[in-house]
């Protein structure tokens, strides 16, 4: 299997479970030393530091799923890859009510270690509001 097959498989399971809000396959993706930069003004410089803030962006809620739309997966060498998207971000509050939708853009650098795919590096920013 080729690299570029491999990365779209290991997203495919990633975005799989995530549309149905279970962010365990993303989190187990990410490199202990995984370098982020979100829509919030600073850098995540690990794991560690980004689940911390994921996890206080989702308390509160009832439910919340992400979802990619027009991926583009590119292997660049057998050991590196980049994946762009669009993504979709619902979060439901708790006790119900409308999802509160973010719509963004996703870019995720990955690197092969071992036999795994790591995200070694992303950004996640938002759409313009029109």
């Amino acid at each position: 299997m080729s690299a570029q097959e491999e990365i779209k498989r290991a997203a495919d399971q990633i975005i799989a479970a995530a549309s149905k809000g279970d962010f365990g396959p993303f989190i187990t993706a990410l490199d202990d030393d995984v370098e982020i930069f979100d829509h919030v003004p600073y850098r995540f410089d690990n794991k560690e530091s980004f689940l911390e803030y994921l996890q206080s962006t989702v308390a509160g809620a009832e439910s919340t799923t992400f979802s990619f739309h027009q991926p583009s997966y590119r292997a660049i060498t057998e050991t590196a890859a980049v994946i762009n998207s669009y993504d979709r971000l619902a979060t439901t509050p708790k006790g119900g009510g409308a999802p509160r939708v973010q719509c963004g853009r996703t870019t995720m650098v990955l690197a092969k270690r071992g036999s795994q795919w790591k995200i070694v590096s992303a950004h996640f920013s938002p759409l313009p509001k029109e």
